[in-house]
């Protein structure tokens, strides 16, 4: 009996085992941060899109340089060859005077001119070479162009990092608060389990009615109760970081949530940072400059373009007539009748520039206003959590007098419940606040392009609540 009592432990703690996760080492938010951005395809995929344009911009920057092409040719070509001899009859006819006549020798008669189809077997070797020498700002406007794109990309990579940073301190601090409500809440339900054997005594004895003690037990089952729901947010909330994290194991967050004591800033620091970082006001550089370009683009329709050209071709055929040639010159080509109506187009690119404008003005009003609404936000938190300090100390000091009370019979059994229901509420609104700081300190760096300052922010900051396992 005890052999199988042995295996059947054993089989249950393997079961246990296999059902908890296994814990990982602990996680600092930068190191989150960190983690995050390596699974997250929005970051990676805007990572990837900002080494394709620059590739492409890279592969456009000689565009305005010379070119060399090798050619071949096999094949079968035919010519006509006329060759002009009007000019030997006088010559043939100035030997005849000097010599002397033959009888019988007729007179040699000299076509004026001598045509003959040439077919012959060819094969050409060539080097063909071409540099566009002037071409009115056309290949500098498509190496601008190329330029800008790669300055969109950077500023989406940019968003995607700033939006994921925001994100991951969401989950990685929202999980901390989980666990700081857990720990509230069984500290509720150890004092009220106390409380409920203190009034199960007292009945027993003869100080308190039966009514009392039955009190005392609801409160016992509503702590409990109230416990598992905060477990429950608790493994939402663990569920939501490793999943975001793409992570096997249960993370385990170790920079605490917390406060800074002193602002972290002037409003005026913050925005003058955002006016120059923010994601947004990035990509609004990057289209200012890709309706610059597109501008000098169509603008330069009809400019001449120069190119310095030059052919050499070696050939090889069957008639001694084919021999090699070559050529070096200049081509100039003026625009005449296109097939675009360039004067639209140009036009088009200078509503394309003013819409750039429109939304550049609409961006200075609304970045400040998001930054200084955040920063608010954040000196709000800050002040309210330092405002209430002194209330967890009062709340502790309710529940001793109230317990006291209750054991001298002086108060009820309600109102030692509500005294640490009420210490329960004023640690959880302290927990909520500090959360609610260090959102508002992540979205504040969001909007000025500073989210990489959270982790040594967080690092350095005065106030620190405790880590909860």
């Amino acid at each position: 009996m005890g052999r199988l009592q042995g295996h059947l432990s054993l089989l249950l703690a393997s079961a246990l085992g296999a059902a908890v996760p296994a814990l990982a080492e602990p996680l600092t938010f930068s190191e989150a941060l960190q983690q995050a951005a390596a699974a997250s395809g929005a970051v990676q995929g805007a990572a990837l899109d900002v080494r394709a344009k620059t590739l492409k911009a890279e592969a456009l920057s000689n565009i305005d340089g010379p070119s060399v092409d090798l050619t071949a040719f096999r094949g079968r070509l035919s010519t006509d060859l006329n060759i002009d001899t009007s000019g030997l009859s006088g010559v043939v006819g100035g030997i005849e005077s000097v010599l002397p006549s033959i009888p019988g020798l007729p007179k040699p008669q000299i076509p004026n001119s001598l045509s003959r189809e040439v077919v012959t077997d060819l094969t050409s070797f060539g080097l063909l070479g071409m540099w566009p020498i002037y071409t009115g700002g056309r290949l500098d406007a498509v190496k601008g162009l190329a330029s800008s794109l790669t300055l969109a990309a950077q500023a989406e990579r940019a968003e995607a990092e700033e939006q994921l940073a925001t994100l991951v301190a969401q989950r990685y601090f929202q999980l901390l608060l989980a666990k700081r409500v857990v720990a509230v809440r069984a500290e509720v339900t150890a004092g009220v389990t106390e409380h409920q054997r203190d009034a199960a005594r007292l009945e027993k004895g003869g100080l308190i009615s039966r009514a009392e003690r039955l009190r005392a037990d609801v409160a016992l089952d509503s702590a409990r109760s109230d416990e598992a729901q905060a477990r429950s947010d608790e493994e939402i909330a663990q569920v939501a970081l490793d999943r975001l994290l793409a992570v096997n194991t249960q993370v385990r967050p170790s920079t605490p949530l917390f406060v800074n004591s002193l602002p972290v800033g002037t409003l005026q620091s913050f925005i003058s940072t955002g006016m120059r970082e923010n994601a947004n006001w990035k990509k609004i550089d990057s289209k200012r400059v890709q309706a610059e370009q597109a501008l000098k683009l169509h603008g330069k329709e009809y400019a001449p373009t120069v190119f310095a050209i030059g052919n050499y071709n070696l050939n090889r055929g069957n008639e001694k007539l084919v021999r090699s040639n070559w050529a070096i010159g200049l081509v100039v080509a003026v625009p005449l009748v296109h097939r675009i109506n360039t004067g639209k187009m140009i036009a088009a690119a200078k509503l394309d520039q003013e819409r750039v404008e429109v939304v550049a003005r609409q961006a200075e009003r609304d970045i400040p206003t998001l930054i200084e609404k955040n920063w608010r936000a954040l000196e709000n938190a800050r002040i309210q959590y330092l405002s209430t300090a002194s209330s967890v100390e009062l709340a502790r000091e309710n529940i001793r007098l109230q317990t006291v009370a209750f054991q001298q019979g002086q108060v009820t059994s309600l109102e030692v419940v509500d005294a640490r229901l009420n210490l329960a509420k004023v640690e959880t609104q302290r927990a909520q606040t500090a959360y609610n700081y260090v959102m508002g300190l992540a979205q504040l760096l969001e909007a000025t392009g500073e989210t990489q300052r959270l982790g040594s922010l967080a690092a350095a900051a005065d106030i620190q609540l405790p880590v909860d396992k």
